[in-house]
C-alpha cells in the first residue's frame, strides 16, 4: 500500500519532542520561544509529543537549549503514516535524502515509539528496518558518532529527522533547589520556572522581574536566558538574604539586584520592565502580609501593568479556585493562554500568561 508522506520544505521544517510531564505547557512554551527566536514560523500540527513547524531561525538549536519542555529539536526530512508497511518507505526516503546530502558522513539511527502502542511494530523493528535500509543505499553507519538520524513514532505519525539539539538536562540537575547555596522547601523545579520564564518572552538584553522571588529560582532561569538586568524582591528578609546567595552562585555580579519589598506595592518606575514571571505566594508556608491570594494579585497586578513596557508579558500562577485568570482580566491584562496543571488531591495550579497594552 503507498504511504503518504509530509512535503519537506528545504532546511526550514522542524520537528520537536515535547516533555510528556506536561503536554499542554510544553506546546505553549515552544510557541512562547519561537515567539522570541524566529523571523517567521508556522505551526504544522502536533502528533502527541510530537510538534511540526516551519521556521526562520538564525540558530535552530535554540529552541531546545533554552526550553524546560522541549526534550529535542531537529530538522525534519519526513513523516508518514505509523503504519509497519510506511517504515521501508520512510527510511528509502530519509537514506536517499541522506545519501545526496551528507555523502559519506556517518549516520547514527536511534528509534523511539511514544502514545498507544499497537503500531504493528516496535522500536527495535522499526531500528532495523532503517539500518537495513539505509545501508542498502550506501549511507555509511555508525553505533555511536555522526550525525543521528531520529526516528520518531507518536500517535499514528512516524517521522524522520536530523537531530540538532537536546535539552541541557544535566543544567537543570545542577540548579536544583536542594544544590543551591540556600534552600527552603516548596521552590518550583528549575525546569518549570524555565518554561515559566520562556512564557514571558523574555529576550537577550531585555528586563526582568520577579516580584515574589522566593529562594531566586524564576531569577536565575532568567539569567541563564540572557537577561540584561534582573529585578527581584521578597517581602521576606530571610528570602531576600538567600536568593541573593543563589544569584552569586550562578550569575554574574552587576547583571541582578534584590531587594526587600512588598510585591502589593510594588516599587518598580512605569515602563521599566519588559517582563514578569513570578509564583506569587499561596501554600500554608507562605507569607502573604495578611492578604487573601486575590486582593495580593490584584495589587501586585495593578504595579505590574503599570511597570511593564507596552508588549511586555506578565507570567503568574496560582490555585485554580482563587480564580487568576479572572484576577488577570480584572486587572486588564490581555490573556494569551491559561494553563491548569495538577500537582495533587488539594492543588491545582494555574498558570496565566498576559500581555500589556
Amino acid at each position: 500500500m503507498k504511504c503518504s508522506f509530509a512535503s519537506l520544505k528545504e532546511e526550514s521544517s522542524y520537528y520537536a519532542l515535547l516533555s510528556g510531564e506536561y503536554p499542554r505547557l510544553s506546546r505553549e512554551e515552544l510557541v512562547a520561544i519561537l515567539d522570541v527566536e524566529s523571523d517567521w514560523y508556522r505551526l504544522l500540527g502536533f502528533a502527541g509529543g510530537l510538534a511540526f513547524y516551519e521556521a526562520r531561525l538564525g540558530d535552530a538549536g535554540i529552541v531546545a537549549r533554552r526550553a524546560g519542555y522541549v526534550r529535542e529539536v531537529g530538522l525534519l526530512l519526513y513523516a508518514t503514516e505509523a503504519r509497519a508497511e510506511c517504515l521501508r518507505e520512510l527510511a528509502e526516503a530519509a537514506g536517499s535524502y541522506l545519501a545526496d546530502r551528507y555523502g559519506g558522513e556517518a549516520v547514527r539511527v536511534e528509534a523511539r515509539l511514544f502514545g498507544p502502542y499497537g503500531y504493528g511494530f516496535s522500536e527495535s523493528d522499526a531500528k532495523r528496518v532503517f539500518l537495513e535500509t539505509l545501508s542498502e543505499l550506501g549511507v555509511r553507519l555508525s553505533p555511536t558518532g555522526g550525525r543521528t538520524l531520529s526516528v520518531i513514532v507518536s500517535e499514528g505519525v512516524a517521522s524522520a529527522g536530523l537531530r540538532i539539539a537536546s535539552s541541557e538536562s544535566k543544567g537543570f540537575e545542577l540548579r536544583s533547589p536542594g544544590k543551591r547555596p540556600f534552600f527552603k522547601p516548596g521552590p518550583l523545579s528549575p525546569r518549570l520556572s524555565r518554561a515559566l520564564v520562556n512564557l514571558s518572552r523574555l529576550r537577550r538584553g531585555h528586563v526582568y522581574a520577579d516580584p515574589f522571588c522566593g529562594t531566586g529560582g524564576f531569577a536565575i532561569e532568567a539569567c541563564m536566558l540572557g537577561a540584561s538586568r534582573i529585578l527581584c524582591g521578597d517581602i521576606s528578609w530571610e528570602m531576600v538574604r538567600g536568593s541573593k546567595l543563589n544569584l552569586e552562585e550562578y550569575c554574574g555580579e552587576g547583571l541582578w539586584a534584590v531587594s526587600a519589598w512588598n510585591a502589593a506595592s510594588l516599587p518598580l518606575p512605569p515602563d521599566s520592565i519588559d517582563s514578569i514571571a513570578t509564583d506569587p505566594p499561596y501554600g500554608r508556608s507562605t507569607t502573604t502580609a495578611g492578604l487573601s491570594y486575590r486582593g495580593l494579585v490584584s495589587s501586585f497586578l495593578k504595579r505590574a501593568v503599570e511597570a511593564v513596557r507596552s508588549g511586555g508579558y506578565i507570567v503568574y500562577a496560582g490555585p485554580v479556585g482563587a480564580d487568576p485568570r479572572g484576577i488577570a482580566v480584572n486587572s486588564g491584562l490581555r490573556i494569551h493562554s491559561y494553563l491548569e496543571m495538577y500537582v495533587h488531591g488539594g492543588l491545582t495550579r494555574a498558570v496565566v500568561v498576559g500581555s500589556v497594552g
